[in-house]
């Protein structure tokens, strides 16, 4: 966690990376997808990949189905010809009204039947720009460079179940617009393709539309089981298709809100659960599935106490996030089936003002003691009391400028984008965290990090830049104090494979702050801090600060983010192979380290062994591998710089 302090003479940073200062393991970092321009364009990837070194990726996981099945996208109008009545979209309340006869013709609904391999036909997973092809072709790279990056996550979300599974919920369309559907128009409804709101059919009643009779089943079977059936078929047809495994799928994107778009409502945390419960039952039955993670419920960071426990009363409840969280933690078999909870970190409260608490991301943490409102309940668990992790798995809406008004406090730009993500990783103790989109294929936007013009460039690139590079895969998220400086925040991250300290430091005022980074015990043998700079109209600018007496000058410029990165001396470790060779294993971040060796410890004369002597074995648990053939008698290795 990160304190304030105020800006006097002592302005000093400390980092407790001791066993009692380590929190959360951090995941990593990336962001969703849109357009094509991560699978057709090189400098996406080089972007993606090679400067942000991001080693997360999110995807949708609404299925594509094959013809007939998609035909006419989904029995709806086309874009610019509306249908019967003047509206652009097809409304129906359940599976037998999702049938009815449209402008001619009649949707089919595909069955899924108890044979898994036969449900993946109904699919459609490589055409040429797809969602599928596009996220398949960028996991590809990323899986190949799980050993640069130091992991790769593959992560998707539901944003809609298959259309014919969804019922009314009694909410109508209000959002108006050329184009759009009917002011008016019930949820659910199909608009351009998209499976637009509604709520997914729970209870678990067969319905004859459903009956898997001649797919090899027993006859009519549930809403509920088509939804597991159809999950597990279209994540084994991904896989197998590109060869990349799913780390964590989310059932439901956004899961309180009915949207024109394709969207699910989830009124009761009653109706999750069930969700939840079946299709974790349905994947654990394949090897290839069981071991993908469920994560949830991933509503939206409440605006304020309500929008973090309860909308409205009676017939429009609306459960929120922690309610949620109480739910899951009631029931064992839904606790068990919740591998970890996430959140989207739409919620600025802590930037709206210098120093303002970050009371949402506090709330989601800790929870609350006494309660916060009428009507809600006190002694509510954060997600902490429950022993799992979380992520951040979407946030966007700030301008593109570095600065945001550009007089007084600057809360809707790239700099606050710093600031959330600090107040994210600090106070919301996150664990993963992912933007809403790199690019979208038009210019950078309050919806993207970059374009293809600005690249890495972009303020908003830069600002996840700091975070996203050098916070490395398993990176330990340890406490920072500073003292002196209220203005200054502070995150540190120590990876013990890699042997290396990273700090982020933020500055929330305009006026420069400089602070004494006093250094930590571990990692041992940082002798400079690798220095990353950026504010209004300067980013990136790189430097190097000597560490001299454990502790190094850094100047944080005026709404200003600097990001430290410190390399230690690299451990080396050895073992004696079957075959007499001697295996060396050292850290990836030794690149340009040298294996030395020597026969007498006392005479100092060190030698660097030949590259011909040295075998490269890849990699071992995350370790770059090596086999030297060994001296004849006593010898020492060591590693050194050059």
């Amino acid at each position: 966690m990160a304190l304030f302090c105020s800006r006097l003479a002592a302005q000093t940073v400390s980092i407790d990376t001791s066993p009692t200062g380590q929190l959360q393991t951090i995941d990593g970092f990336g962001t969703c997808l849109s357009g094509t321009e991560a699978s057709t364009t090189s400098w996406w990837t080089n972007l993606f990949y090679n400067d942000l070194q991001a080693s997360m990726l999110r995807m949708d996981l609404s299925p594509a189905f094959n013809a007939p099945y998609s035909d006419n996208s989904y029995n709806s109008p086309s874009y610019g010809n509306a249908g019967p009545q003047g509206n652009y979209a097809r409304a129906y309340t359940n599976a037998t009204s999702y049938t009815n006869l449209f402008n001619g013709t009649q949707a089919k609904i595909a069955v899924m039947g108890p044979n898994i391999d036969s449900n993946i036909a109904y699919f459609n997973f490589a055409t040429s720009g797809s969602g599928p092809q596009v996220a398949g072709a960028t996991a590809q790279i990323g899986k190949s460079l799980i050993n640069t990056l130091g992991d790769f996550k593959l992560f998707a979300s539901h944003w809609s179940p298959m259309p014919w599974v969804k019922i009314a919920d009694g909410n109508t369309y209000q959002g108006g617009g050329a184009n759009l559907p009917t002011n008016g128009t019930p949820f659910p409804f199909i608009w351009l393709g998209n499976y637009a709101g509604g709520t997914l059919d729970t209870s678990g009643t067969p319905r004859a539309e459903f009956d898997d009779s001649s797919l090899g089943g027993t006859g009519p079977t549930s809403a509920l089981t088509q939804f597991a059936r159809c999950t597990a078929a279209y994540l084994r047809g991904f896989q197998n298709t590109y060869g990349v495994n799913f780390y964590a799928i989310s059932l439901q994107n956004e899961l309180d809100f009915d949207e024109f778009y394709n969207s699910c409502f989830y009124p009761l945390a009653s109706g999750y659960l069930a969700a939840l419960k079946t299709v974790r039952a349905e994947l654990d039955q394949y090897p290839d599935l069981e071991n993908i993670k469920i994560m949830g419920p991933e509503d939206v960071l409440g605006g304020n106490a309500y929008g973090m426990w309860q909308y409205g009363s009676g017939p429009t409840t609306a459960d929120k996030n922690l309610q949620f969280l109480q739910a899951i933690g009631a029931d064992p078999v839904a606790a068990a089936a919740e591998s970890f909870f996430c959140v989207h970190g739409y919620d600025s409260d802590g930037v709206s003002a210098g120093g303002a608490t970050p009371t949402q991301w506090d709330w989601w943490t800790s929870g609350w003691g006494t309660s916060p409102g009428a009507g809600i309940p006190a002694n509510v668990g954060g997600f902490t009391s429950f022993g799992k992790k979380s992520w951040m798995t979407e946030t966007s809406g700030e301008a593109t400028s570095w600065l945001s008004p550009s007089t007084g406090f600057p809360s809707s730009g790239a700099w606050s984008l710093a600031l959330r993500i600090q107040q994210a990783l600090t106070a919301g103790q996150e664990s993963g965290w992912a933007y809403w989109q790199m690019t979208d294929g038009s210019a950078a936007s309050a919806q993207t990090l970059t374009d293809a013009t600005t690249l890495q460039n972009s303020p908003k690139y830069v600002a996840a830049k700091h975070f996203f590079r050098y916070i490395r895969p398993n990176s330990i998220c340890v406490k920072t104090t500073v003292v002196n400086a209220p203005s200054l925040t502070a995150s540190a991250f120590l990876h013990k494979t890699n042997d290396t300290l990273t700090l982020v430091l933020i500055n929330s005022t305009n006026t420069p702050i400089q602070a004494s980074v006093n250094s930590p015990a571990q990692p041992a043998g940082i002798n400079a801090w690798q220095t990353f700079t950026s504010s209004s109209g300067s980013y990136w600018q790189s430097s190097t600060n000597l560490i001299t007496n454990g502790s190094a000058t850094i100047t944080v410029p005026g709404y200003g983010v600097v990001t430290l990165y410190g390399l230690g001396q690299p451990s080396l470790d050895a073992a004696v192979s079957a075959n007499g060779q001697l295996n060396f294993y050292w850290p990836p971040t030794a690149n340009g380290f040298l294996l030395q060796s020597t026969t007498n410890l006392a005479n100092s004369l060190w030698t660097n062994v030949g590259s011909a002597q040295i075998t490269t074995n890849g990699f071992t648990n995350g370790l770059v591998s090596v086999s030297v053939a060994p001296n004849s008698g006593l010898a020492f290795y060591r590693l050194q710089q050059p």
